[in-house]
């Protein structure tokens, strides 16, 4: 653990020390640890996840990605990518739930791969999960009915969805990958579900180490 000062902190963003107060009273800020009323520490892997939620960048071609009403941060466009090789190289027609979770766990320094870890859950256990399911017949495959133009299963695009209303209930502006990994358990169906159910993970547990790496603002109507 590599703790940092309010006067470490706002060096490190270039802000002022009476502005990292604001952030604290205002609660957007990384989780801290209060020693005493003045003496305030921050981890420096809580600082950079903080940080990472923050990071947005303008919408690329993909199908998924121009009809989210949320940007998608540049980690969670990376998992998208890795999926869509993990499909290739298994020979799916499509990226389905399964490949996904392939996705998270590739790019290691996402926070959904952080979540995982955190969880004892190593890219080599998702895989391992992953393989025993593609080799089992039985298996039946996730498919895809609509006729739309994205190379998403049916369980893939509705755990899109549900990414972008687990983003939007946490009060976050952005779509990650920690969003995504919860929506693959929200959905209840499919490969990556089964595989998170297999090793032991629960939505409750990715919310809740969620919760620990950024700060969530449940979304409330009036």
């Amino acid at each position: 653990m590599q703790l940092m000062s309010i006067e470490d902190l706002a060096v490190y963003l270039g802000d002022s020390k009476r502005t990292i107060y604001k952030y604290i009273a205002s609660g957007d800020c990384p989780p801290y640890i209060r020693i005493s009323a003045k003496n305030i520490k921050f981890d420096r892997a809580d600082v950079d996840a903080w940080l990472e939620s923050k990071k947005v960048i303008p919408k690329d071609n993909q199908a998924h990605l121009r009809s989210s009403p949320l940007p998608w941060t540049p980690r969670a466009q990376r998992v998208m990518k890795e999926s869509e090789k993990a499909a290739r190289q298994y020979k799916a027609d499509y990226v389905g739930t399964g490949h996904i979770l392939l996705g998270i766990v590739e790019v290691k320094e996402c926070l959904g791969a952080v979540i995982l870890r955190n969880l004892k859950i190593d890219k080599q256990k998702v895989r391992e999960v992953y393989e025993q399911l593609h080799k089992d017949p039985n298996v039946e495959v996730e498919r895809k009915t609509t006729g739309d133009k994205q190379n998403l299963t049916d369980i893939t695009q509705k755990a899109i969805q549900c990414a972008t209303e687990e983003a939007i209930r946490l009060g976050h502006e952005y779509v990650g990958a920690e969003h995504l990994l919860a929506a693959v358990l929200l959905v209840g169906d499919g490969w990556g579900h089964r595989i998170l159910t297999e090793l032991g993970v629960t939505l409750e547990q990715v919310r809740s180490e969620t919760a620990k790496l950024v700060v969530c603002r449940p979304f409330q109507t009036e």
